[in-house]
């Protein structure tokens, strides 16, 4: 069929108007010039990873700046309890009988042995060092010994002294990065990496208070936003639309610029689906946790049902109730046993008021399912049918199947129903780093200039961790790319001289 001078214009133009719909909506000509500053190294996002990476750069000698989106240090360390996970600190020296060897192995393990092995190499063999690091730098801490496996004593708690241990944390590097004269710049958003035609990383472009700002780096920049937890779409994109009901369990400020920003010099992105998660309250301000493990009581929904193992750990049991449940929630329903759990219910209750938060309670199950809104007949056939079956020594045979080796009939009130919904804390995917914390292409080669630390970084976590694991990752290669960024620099001046 021939066409003619017509119909090849209709083509001509609709070809155009094709090829300018697939034109980058960015494209633009180049931007006039900006106010700059010209630094060693430029660390962005002032969480923990950024202040170990700047607090090292500075120890180095290089010039560092920090820079900061929000106000102030608001990232997912402050609303952590401050473990840190390690082996071989001068604090754990009665505990021989561990070693970096198994530490790397129990790591592997947790991971399903995805996690990259010389990036756990690295881990287990510096984050020791680190410890001591910092409380050379006036952390205090102290060492949580001999813990179920895997956290053995391994996990170091930076006590908070009314304030949580990551806030603890945060203090004492701020401290020592007042110290070293290291200057953070607050309300600096980076939004674009500057690069050249290679991709090669020399700075970083922001929105400040008073405009753009381009902050160049001789040494390269280090990113440290945090993951992208707290950014729904992306939580959609790469895990799925269940999870955008989890709750954020951390900062809402980690909303993955490392990503929007590695994309633009085409950094390899991995393990993108992967996150921790844990039960949390609906305000994001109570963790349950410790109630929800103690061996009492049943977790149900909000239709008063069970719907899963009681057994199961907090990672598993938070993906779980976000999974299984249409509204994300379930509730831990206790009662008050004076001989078995008393402690540990009026802990949970008291704290749980000084967060602000009531506990749902009723003198007898009826009372506390109108409480807290479930449907009263469900919550009790589901009560009935637990306790016959642990009188009968046939709990395990339930569906779903309650496994403690000693279960406690419900009989005893007042009975409190505690809310659990899932939370998300950090996501472990991220820019592909190498063992100098290097961010790697599609190629698998380091992009001069760009390094990753902390949960910004991909490749060092997988399914799951060792209590402590998160922040000690982003001291140790927040340290390690620090001190490449740094060394970077100084060969970079040496050759302009």
């Amino acid at each position: 069929m021939s066409m003619n001078r017509r119909d090849l214009l209709k083509t001509g133009l609709l070809g155009a108007g094709a090829a300018a719909v697939a034109a980058p909506a960015h494209a633009k000509a180049p931007p006039a010039k900006r106010p700059s500053e010209e630094w060693d190294v430029v660390v962005v996002g002032a969480g923990f990873a950024g202040m170990c990476a700047a607090l090292e750069a500075a120890e180095q000698g290089a010039r560092v700046v920090l820079l900061e989106k929000m106000g102030r240090p608001d990232g997912a360390t402050v609303y952590s309890s401050g473990w840190i996970a390690a082996v071989g600190s001068r604090f754990q020296k009665n505990h021989p009988e561990d070693s970096k060897q198994a530490f790397f192995d129990d790591m592997m393990r947790l991971s399903h042995y995805r996690s990259d092995p010389d990036l756990i190499r690295v881990y287990a063999e510096e984050a020791g060092d680190g410890i001591d690091w910092l409380a050379d730098h006036g952390t205090p801490f102290f060492l949580w010994e001999n813990l179920p496996s895997p956290e053995l004593s391994r996990c170091l708690i930076s006590p908070g002294e009314g304030i949580t241990g990551g806030s603890k944390l945060i203090r004492c590097l701020m401290a020592a990065l007042e110290k070293k004269n290291v200057p953070i710049h607050y309300n600096a958003k980076a939004v674009e990496l500057i690069a050249d035609d290679c991709y090669n990383v020399e700075g970083v472009s922001c929105i400040t208070p008073e405009g753009r700002r381009d902050y160049l780096a001789k040494g390269g920049v280090i990113l440290t936003t945090g993951g992208y937890g707290a950014n729904p779409a992306m939580v959609t994109q790469y895990i799925g639309p269940w999870a955008s009901r989890l709750i954020v369990r951390g900062s809402p400020w980690i909303t993955g610029e490392n990503i929007i920003m590695a994309n633009q010099v085409m950094a390899k992105l991995v393990n993108m689906d992967q996150f921790y998660a844990g039960p949390i309250t609906p305000t994001g301000h109570a963790n349950p946790s410790p109630l929800m493990h103690a061996g009492y009581g049943i977790q149900v929904n909000s239709e008063g049902r069970r719907f899963v193992p009681e057994t199961w750990l907090q990672v598993p049991k938070a993906k779980a109730i976000a999974e299984r449940t249409p509204d994300n929630m379930s509730y831990m329903l206790i009662g008050k046993d004076a001989d078995n759990n008393a402690n540990i219910l009026s802990n949970t209750i008291k704290r749980f008021g000084r967060l602000g938060f009531k506990v749902f309670e009723g003198e007898t199950i009826e009372a506390v399912a109108k409480a807290a809104g479930v449907p009263e007949k469900n919550l009790r056939e589901t009560v009935e049918e637990f306790n016959k079956a642990v009188k009968a020594g046939k709990a395990a045979e339930l569906d779903p199947p309650y496994e403690y080796e000693t279960p406690h009939a419900l009989e005893t009130g007042p009975y409190y129903m505690i809310p659990a919904a899932g939370g998300m804390a950090s996501t472990f995917g991220g820019p592909k780093i190498d063992p100098d914390a290097r961010v790697v292409n599609y190629e698998n080669r380091p992009i001069p200039g760009l390094y990753a630390a902390g949960a910004a970084a991909g490749g060092v976590w997988y399914a799951d961790d060792i209590g402590g694991n998160q922040l000690g990752g982003g001291l140790v290669f927040g340290r390690v790319a620090a001190r490449h960024a740094a060394k970077r620099a100084k060969a970079r001046q040496d050759k302009k001289a």
